[in-house]
């Protein structure tokens, strides 16, 4: 006659419960994130601004071109850590657990 395993029960990944997880969790990274929004938004706004001085008269082209550039460069990159971020994402959700 066989008779169970003492000890054995059935795993599981949600045993901790949901506010025990989210005090845990490290804010660090949505942090940097949002402070990178917020930069990138900023020099946007530069950006616009020297545009409409490079129009009116008050700053040369050269410095316009130069804040359009950082911009620019800026979104790319923000963009690119975005896409690295969600790939990121998206294999861990592929993982067999």
């Amino acid at each position: 006659m066989m008779t169970g395993i003492d000890g054995i029960n059935k795993i599981s990944l949600n045993t901790e419960p949901l506010p025990d997880r989210i005090s845990r969790r490290n804010p660090e990274f949505a942090r940097r994130m949002e402070e990178a929004i917020k930069d990138v938004n900023s020099k946007q706004h530069i950006a616009d601004d020297s545009i409409e001085k490079v129009i009116q008269g008050e700053m040369g082209i050269h410095e316009g071109m130069m804040a359009l550039g950082k911009a620019d460069t800026s979104l790319k990159i923000l963009a690119q850590v975005r896409n690295k971020a969600m790939a990121a994402y998206n294999e861990i959700m592929r993982m067999q657990v």
